[in-house]
């Protein structure tokens, strides 16, 4: 089980380091000469940016998570140490608390 999740977590890593190389590769495109066209392109950047800054995030709770699984402490609640609920870390995997710490 925790050979396929480390699996799947870089399997998701790959695909936002991909993602956050082609926001990079957007950005070298350029700007437009065209002043209207400026403006558009940084409404652009900004949902762009935040895009890479989500990516990353999830790419260090990833790895994170990965971590936690080589150390034997995927799971388990990082405040009280109980055991976190599976429906739990089935919608949130990287989730590093149990849903009553979390609150």
């Amino acid at each position: 089980m925790s050979e396929q999740l480390k699996s799947e977590f870089t399997k998701r890593i790959i695909e936002l380091q991909s993602r956050v190389s082609s926001i990079h590769e957007d950005f070298a495109d350029g700007r437009a000469a065209d002043w209207s066209e400026q403006a558009g392109e940084r409404e652009n950047d900004e949902v762009l940016n935040a895009l890479e800054s989500e990516a990353k995030i999830e790419i260090q709770q990833l790895s994170n998570a990965i971590t936690r699984i080589d150390n034997g402490s995927y799971g388990v609640c990082m405040d009280c140490g109980e055991e976190i609920a599976a429906k739990r870390l089935e919608v949130q995997p990287s989730a590093t608390k149990c849903i009553q710490c979390a609150d």
